[in-house]
Order: C-alpha cells, then structure tokens, then sequence
C-alpha cells in the first residue's frame, strides 16, 4: 500500500462523451520504464469499468460487480 496526494496525481478528464464520468487522465511520460507502470494501467484498467462498477455504493457491491464482468 502506498500513500498517494490523490489530488495532484489523479486528474479528472472533464470530458463524458465515452464511457463513465469518473475518468483520469494518464499521466504521459517519455520514459519507458514509466510507460507501463502500475500506476498507469491501473488508470487505464478504471477508465476502462463499466459505470455500474465505478458507482457502486460500497467495497463489497464493486467485488461482486467485477466478478460478474469476468464469469
């Protein structure tokens, strides 16, 4: 677990044409030993949920949302 200032390092992109609104931006960087990072895919991999799993209401109805994307 690693402690992060959320603020500064997750940028909404303010644009809701495709998919939920609780998009980030990723972050760009020309070096690649960061172009593939976990923190990277893992904005990818949200930007990429359903909008039923990024609103759920708690930890456990997001669980069992995911488990019913990959059945």
């Amino acid at each position: 677990m690693v402690d992060i200032n959320a603020s500064s390092e997750l940028i909404p992109t303010g644009v809701h044409t495709r998919g939920h609104a609780n998009r980030y931006i990723v972050p760009f960087t020309t070096v690649n030993a960061y172009q593939f990072s976990f923190f990277q895919n893992g904005i990818r991999l949200w930007n990429g949920l359903q909008e039923q799993v990024v609103t759920s209401p708690s930890i456990d109805v997001f669980i069992t949302r995911m488990g019913e994307l990959y059945k």
